[in-house]
C-alpha cells in the first residue's frame, strides 16, 4: 500500500512538472504577443500623428520642403506655430507625452517642450532605420513605461522624407489593458492546465489502483489454488517453515499432516472432471468446517492436501482429524449420485519426528501411505517401514531390473494339519537377493511395488515360479497345495481370473492345490469389483484365503456369500492365547465364525508349544509358524525338517492348560 501510494505521488509530481512548464511557455509567449501588439499600436498611433498632426503643419510651406532635409533649413515660423496647436491638444489630453521633429543629422527642428537637445542619439538603430523609412517602436521601462516610435517623416504631393518624429507614448493604459488581457489567458490556461491536471492526476489514480489490485491478485493467484482457494503447495511451505521457526523458539508442538482422498479418480472416470472440481470444492469447505483459526490449509494438487496444526499433540491431532474425517464422511450429491468420501491421513508430530518441513512431510507422506495399506484411516508416524516414498523411486527402478535379472527368489514356509501336525501346503514368500544389500526382506520393497504398479507383474512372477517349484514337490511325491499372497491392485486389474487360469493350465497345476491369500482389508476395496473377480477365481477351482484376519477392519457383511475357503488369524491374537483371556477369547470367536461360514482356520505365528496345544484344543484347523518350521528356498524344502515333535501331535489335553 506505502509502495502504491509513492507511485501514484511520483507520478503525479512528474506529471506536475510538464504542465507547469507547459503553462509556463504558454504565458511567455502570450506576454511576447502582448508587447508586440502595444508596439504596433503604437507605430499606428505614430503613423496617424506623423500624418494628420505633423503632415499639415509642414505642408503649410510646402515650397519651403522642396529643398529636402529639416536640418538644413528647419521651420518657418508659420510652421513652428502650426506644429504647436496642432500638437498642443495631444499633449493636453496625454495621448502623447513628448514629440521631437528631427532632421537627418540628429538636429532636433521641434520639441513639444521647446528643447533643442536630448532625444536619441544619431548612431540609435532605431534612429537609422526611421532615416531611411523604416519605423521603428521600442517600450521603455523606468519610473513609467512609455512607448517609444522612431517615425520617418513624409511631406509634401511626392512622399519624400523629410526628417523623423521622435514621439513617446504612453503606455501604461495599454499595459493594463495587455496585462488584463494576459491575466484573463492566465486564467483560462491556468483552468485548462488545472483540468488537464486533474485529469491525469485521476488517471494515474484510477491506474495505479489497477495495478495495485492487478498485482494483489497476481500474488493471491501464484499463493492460492484456482480451484478451491485453498493455499497452494508455494503459500503451505511458507507458512509452514515461519510457523515452525516460531514453534522452535517457543518450544511449542504441533503437527504436519498430508491427506489424501481416497478412489478420488473413480469420481473423476465415473461422473466426469466437473464432478471431480465440484468434489474437491466441498471437500474443502468441510476441511474448513473442522479446523480453528491458527490451522493451516492447503491443497497440494489432485487430490492431496496438507494441514499444519501448530500448538497440538499427538492425540489433540488425531481427535481433530477425526472431527474432519467425520465432516468428509457425510453423504454428498453429484450429479443426482450420493457419494461418501473416505481420506488417508498421515501424521507427523514436531519436535517428535523432525523440526524441518521436508522432513515431517516426508514422515507424514510414509504415515499416509501405511494408512492406505493398513487397516487405520488415521495414522501418526512410528518410525515403521519404508523410510519414504521418494526413495521409493530408487527401488522400483532397482525392482524392475531385478524382474529382469531373475534376482527374486522364493522361500516356503509350512502349514500342518491339527491335530496330526501333516504337512498339508506351502506358503510362498518372495525375498529379494539384492546384488549389494543382500537378502531384502518384503517389507523392504513390497510396499513400493504396490504403490507403483509394479506389483502386478512381481505378483505373476511369483505365482509363475511357484507353481513350477510345487511341480518339482510333487514329482518327489508330495501332494502339498502352494499359497500365494495377491494384492488388492491385483485384484482390481482386469483379466487376474484369466491371468491365474493360463498359468495353472501352462503348468499343469490342478486348481485345488493353489490357494490365494488376500488381506482381510482387500475385501474391504471396491466391492463390486472384488467380488466379481473372487467369484471368477472359484470357478476355477482355487483356494481362496483371508489373511491377517483380525488386523483389519472387514465388516461380517463383507465375508458373507465370498467363497473363502480358509481364515488364517492374525499372529498378534495368536501369540497371546497362552496368557490372554481376551486373545483368546477372539481366536476361540473367529474359529466358531470360520466353521459357521464353511471355512478352515489357520492360525499364525505359532513359536511355542503351549500355544500349539492350545489351539488343539480350541479346534483350530491348521497352524504355521516358526515352531513348525521358518521359511526356506524350495532347493532347501525338506519334508522331514517340518511338523513338530511326535509328543506334541497327540489330542491328550495337557493338565492345567488354559482354555
Amino acid at each position: 500500500m506505502r509502495s502504491t501510494s509513492r507511485l501514484f505521488a511520483t507520478f503525479a509530481a512528474a506529471s506536475l512538472v510538464p504542465v507547469v512548464a507547459l503553462g509556463a511557455v504558454v504565458v511567455q509567449d502570450y506576454r511576447r504577443d502582448a508587447a508586440e501588439q502595444g508596439r504596433a499600436q503604437g507605430l499606428a498611433q505614430a503613423d496617424v500623428i506623423a500624418q494628420m498632426v505633423v503632415a499639415p503643419a509642414l505642408n503649410s510651406g510646402a515650397t519651403y520642403l522642396l529643398g529636402g532635409d529639416l536640418s538644413r533649413r528647419g521651420l518657418t515660423a508659420e510652421q513652428y506655430d502650426q506644429m504647436r496647436e496642432s500638437t498642443g491638444l495631444a499633449l493636453f489630453r496625454g495621448s502623447v507625452k513628448h514629440l521631437r521633429l528631427r532632421g537627418f543629422t540628429g538636429r532636433v527642428i521641434f520639441a513639444d517642450d521647446g528643447s533643442t537637445s536630448n532625444g536619441v542619439p544619431v548612431s540609435d538603430p532605431d534612429f537609422q532605420a526611421a532615416a531611411r523609412g523604416e519605423a521603428r517602436a521600442k517600450v521603455i521601462t523606468g519610473r513609467t513605461e512609455t512607448i517609444r516610435v522612431m517615425q520617418p517623416l513624409f511631406a509634401g504631393a511626392a512622399g519624400q522624407s523629410v526628417g523623423v518624429l521622435e514621439v513617446y507614448l504612453p503606455y501604461q493604459s495599454v499595459a493594463d489593458r495587455l496585462d488584463h488581457q494576459v491575466t484573463q489567458t492566465v486564467r483560462r490556461i491556468g483552468g485548462g492546465l488545472a483540468a488537464l491536471y486533474l485529469v491525469l492526476a485521476l488517471l494515474a489514480w484510477w491506474t495505479t489502483r489497477s495495478l495495485r489490485r492487478y498485482a494483489a491478485d497476481q500474488r493471491h493467484n501464484a499463493l492460492h489454488d484456482a480451484l478451491t482457494g485453498l493455499p497452494n503447495r508455494v503459500a503451505f511451505r511458507s507458512w509452514a517453515e515461519s510457523v515452525l521457526d516460531q514453534a522452535r523458539r517457543d518450544e511449542e508442538p504441533g503437527a504436519v499432516v498430508l491427506v489424501d482422498l481416497n478412489r478420488f479418480k473413480e469420481v473423476n472416470d465415473t461422473l466426469g472432471h466437473h464432478a471431480g472440481d465440484e468434489l474437491l470444492r466441498v471437500v474443502s469447505e468441510r476441511f474448513r468446517a473442522g479446523l480453528g483459526p491458527d490451522d493451516i490449509l492447503a491443497r497440494l494438487g489432485g487430490d492431496e492436501f496438507a494441514l499444519l496444526l501448530p500448538g497440538r499433540t499427538g492425540p489433540e491431532a488425531v481427535a481433530v482429524l477425526e472431527g474432519v474425517r467425520d465432516r468428509l464422511a457425510e453423504e454428498m450429491v453429484l450429479d443426482g449420485v450420493p457419494l461418501s468420501i473416505e481420506a488417508s491421513f498421515g501424521i507427523a508430530l514436531y519436535p517428535e519426528h523432525g523440526d524441518s518441513l521436508q522432513e515431517l512431510k516426508q514422515r507424514a507422506d510414509v504415515a499416509m501411505y501405511q494408512g492406505k495399506r493398513g487397516t487405520a484411516d488415521i495414522v501418526v508416524y512410528s518410525g515403521d517401514g519404508v523410510d519414504h516414498p521418494h526413495q521409493w523411486l530408487v527401488v522400483q527402478a532397482e525392482l524392475r531390473h531385478a524382474l529382469e535379472r531373475d534376482e527374486l527368489v522364493l522361500y516356503y514356509q509350512p502349514k500342518v494339519n491339527l491335530p496330526g501336525g501333516e504337512v498339508s501346503a506351502l506358503e510362498a514368500l518372495v525375498r529379494w537377493q539384492h546384488p549389494e544389500r543382500g537378502l531384502v526382506p518384503p517389507g523392504d520393497f513390497l510396499p513400493a511395488a504396490e504403490h507403483s504398479g509394479l506389483i502386478v507383474p512381481l505378483t505373476e512372477w511369483v505365482l509363475r515360479r511357484a507353481l513350477t517349484d510345487r511341480l518339482g514337490w510333487s514329482a518327489a511325491g508330495q501332494s502339498w497345495a502352494v499359497s500365494v499372497n495377491v494384492s488388492v491392485r491385483n485384484l482390481e486389474v482386469a483379466g487376474f481370473p484369466e491371468l491365474v487360469a493360463e498359468l495353472l493350465a501352462e503348468t499343469g497345476t490342478p486348481p485345488d492345490r493353489l490357494v490365494l491369500e488376500v488381506t482381510e482389508t482387500a475385501l474391504a476395496g471396491d466391492v463390486e469389483t472384488i467380488e466379481r473377480v473372487l467369484a471368477g477365481l472359484a470357478e476355477l477351482g482355487v483356494g481362496l484365503s483371508v489373511d491377517d484376519f483380525g488386523a483389519g477392519y472387514t465388516s461380517l457383511s463383507h465375508l458373507r456369500g465370498q467363497p473363502v475357503a480358509e481364515i488364517k488369524i492374525d499372529r498378534k491374537f495368536v501369540a497371546d492365547v497362552a496368557h490372554d483371556p481376551q486373545s483368546r477369547a477372539i481366536v476361540r470367536s473367529v474359529i466358531e465364525l470360520a466353521h459357521g461360514l464353511g471355512s478352515r482356520v489357520t492360525a499364525e505365528g505359532v513359536e511355542t508349544a503351549e500355544v500349539y496345544r492350545w489351539l488343539i484344543e480350541a479346534g483350530c484347523d491348521e497352524a504355521q509358524g516358526y515352531l513348525i518350521g521358518r521359511p526356506v528356498p524350495w532347493p532347501q524344502v525338506d519334508p522331514a525338517m517340518f511338523g513338530v515333535p511326535d509328543e506334541m501331535s497327540e489330542t491328550t489335553m495337557i493338565e492345567g492348560l488354559p482354555r
